[in-house]
């Protein structure tokens, strides 16, 4: 996943400047405390350096929430390509996804807010990865179809009921409950999810 692409005049170096001292500062306070000014006075830089590398502060929210969505995507890819069972790459796959908000939600008090909160630019790209990890979820179904290890006849809609199964371990309801609670209701469903799943003799 990708963010606002850089405008023609940007500076490789200072997008980069802008957004980790942006990360640093929205983790910290929220997107709503956090200003134009504050990420420019932080970066030691102008106000209208900041603008040259973006719009406006959700422009900023929403290249960073696009890193956050697409780290997810990324770990959520990577446990798929472990050669194995089916079975277990799902539930690795499932177990990455876990770890991965967990893992950015420990980024900051507000980190949490640049994967789900009210804002327009951070619910755009929720809404791209919501897309993206559905085709994930339903190529992985179909390819385990094929292989004969799951029972699945319309792998999109079998991604969809998958990935409603775990909704309520996503965030913002995850981050509800406490880590070693959410752990045990994730290994619980996993029991339930992957019995469904196998292919009976």
């Amino acid at each position: 996943m990708t963010g606002t692409p850089p405008k023609p005049t940007s500076d490789p170096a200072r997008r980069q400047l802008v957004l980790q001292t942006a990360a640093r500062l929205l983790r910290h306070y929220g997107p709503m405390k956090t200003t134009i000014a504050d990420i420019a006075r932080e970066a030691g830089i102008g106000v209208g350096s900041v603008y040259l590398e973006f719009c406006s502060k959700d422009d900023i929210v929403e290249a960073l929430s696009s890193d956050g969505h697409g780290r997810v995507i990324a770990a959520m890819r990577s446990a798929l390509a472990v050669e194995g069972p089916c079975a277990d790459r799902l539930r690795a796959m499932l177990d990455a996804r876990f770890a991965a908000f967990f893992q950015l939600s420990d980024e900051g008090a507000h980190a949490a807010d640049l994967l789900c909160c009210e804002r327009s630019a951070v619910q755009s790209v929720h809404k791209r990865f919501l897309e993206e990890q559905h085709a994930l979820v339903a190529g992985f179904l179909a390819e385990a179809h094929r292989a004969g290890e799951f029972a699945v006849e319309d792998a999109g809609a079998s991604a969809h009921a998958l990935l409603t199964a775990y909704e309520t371990l996503t965030p913002p309801f995850l981050y509800a409950r406490c880590r070693e609670s959410a752990e045990a209701r994730h290994a619980a469903l996993h029991d339930l999810v992957l019995r469904g799943l196998l292919r009976r003799g």
